[in-house]
């Protein structure tokens, strides 16, 4: 579907479509994304969030998986995992580095 065929759609400007796909741009509204699912026949929860199933009916991919809205193994998974996290996020650029370096040099080593 074209930028020009879905803002008719959803009766925007084709401009508007043109934002919402830059990483950057605006997003669209919950009653245009609504819309947005409608005309495309994608699923409004998974076009919202990135879970359930993609397609209208469908039962998720080509696989018939539904898509998480995250991977947990790239989030904290206990209270120790998470301070880390915090600490390691309250520190400046230049000084995670080092501590990534020291981290994976650790686990090398076992």
């Amino acid at each position: 579907m074209s930028q020009s065929e879905l803002a008719f759609a959803v009766g925007v400007a084709r401009s508007a479509v043109a934002q919402w796909e830059r990483k950057d741009g605006a997003k669209p509204t919950t009653d245009n994304m609504a819309k947005i699912a409608m005309a495309t026949a994608v699923s409004f929860e998974w076009l919202a969030t990135g879970r359930g199933s993609r397609w209208v009916g469908g039962t998720g991919d080509a696989n018939g998986n539904d898509t998480p809205a995250m991977l947990l193994n790239f989030y904290a998974q206990c209270g120790l995992e998470e301070r880390l996290l915090v600490a390691f996020r309250s520190l400046r650029n230049p000084e995670q580095q080092p501590l990534v370096d020291f981290v994976e040099a650790m686990t090398s080593r076992a």
